[in-house]
């Protein structure tokens, strides 16, 4: 009886798969998380090669995502596709930069050429430089910081949305708790943030009737190579930023990328079919913290 199972199951081609189909379904199998949300899903994410942006590429493409790192530096880049190749997933990388309109345009057009559609669109990219306003120390930062972090993301927004649409999609934008505080010499920064969270409501607005969602996310202070990454010792620096406590926030410590990267994650999904234009704040409990503790 088994024996002609199996003969029927070998000679029957809709049975079979091949090498690389086995190597994709073992590498899903093996997810950590359990969850497979996203096969097939072709998700871009600005800022890519580094950070929250590394940790959600490999957080979607480790749940079936064809992932797009789009990214200024190409190093970083290469190693965060090669890094998720490695593991069984499937990641291109596109050169972009968005403080300059036509290397938006360009990276746009590019994916149009090699995808038929998009169904995700994380906008992280984003540029941190302090300068007071006493001292006109903050001058100079705001054209690249707005550039980068705002401007910048609407535009490659509007000039990806023709591949958004085609199916539906979801899109999270990157804020801060800095764009819901007050903070000396960072105040671009912080307002750019607070832009974002009014972006995020208009796009959400504007997109409803192409089944698209848009979210924003506010994490809190997270480890990446923004605070550690020039560091004279980037290791030591990393180690200490993990392990040393902080009086910020209620759980007292500060995050890892990863843990952004699954709220990001879980906002892509259709697990929040439910919800947009919302902000929502990742921070170990800093916006609910009690005033004095």
């Amino acid at each position: 009886m088994l024996g002609d199972f199996l003969s029927l199951a070998i000679s029957d081609s809709r049975w079979l798969i091949t090498d690389s189909q086995l190597k994709e379904q073992q590498h899903m199998q093996t997810n950590p998380w359990g969850t497979i949300r996203f096969t097939d899903k072709v998700t871009l994410i600005t800022g890519g090669a580094s950070g929250i942006g590394r940790a959600t590429a490999n957080r979607l493409a480790a749940e079936g995502a064809h992932v797009i790192i789009a990214d200024n530096n190409t190093e970083m880049a290469h190693q965060t596709v090669s890094q998720i190749q490695e593991t069984g997933g499937k990641a291109t990388y596109i050169e972009v930069d968005l403080a300059d309109d036509e290397s938006v345009t360009v990276a746009a057009q590019t994916v149009a050429e090699k995808f038929s559609t998009l169904h995700a669109l994380v906008n992280n990219a984003a540029i941190l430089r302090t300068g007071k306003i006493e001292d006109g120390a903050w001058l100079p930062n705001w054209e690249p910081e707005t550039a980068i972090g705002l401007r910048g993301w609407a535009l490659i927004t509007q000039h990806l949305l023709p591949l958004l649409k085609k199916e539906g999609a979801a899109i999270v934008n990157l804020s801060s708790e800095g764009g819901f505080l007050g903070r000396p010499g960072q105040w671009v920064y912080d307002a750019v943030k607070a832009g974002l969270v009014s972006l995020t409501k208009t796009m959400a607005s504007e997109f409803v009737e192409y089944g698209i969602r848009v979210n924003a996310i506010a994490p809190g202070w997270v480890v990446t190579e923004m605070h550690f990454g020039q560091a004279p010792d980037p290791a030591a620096r990393k180690k200490a930023l993990e392990e040393s406590p902080i009086t910020s926030c209620i759980m007292g410590r500060r995050a890892g990328p990863e843990e952004i990267a699954s709220v990001i994650a879980f906002l892509l999904s259709d697990d929040a079919s439910y919800i947009t234009g919302q902000t929502l704040h990742v921070d170990g409990g800093r916006w609910g913290m009690s005033v004095g503790r």
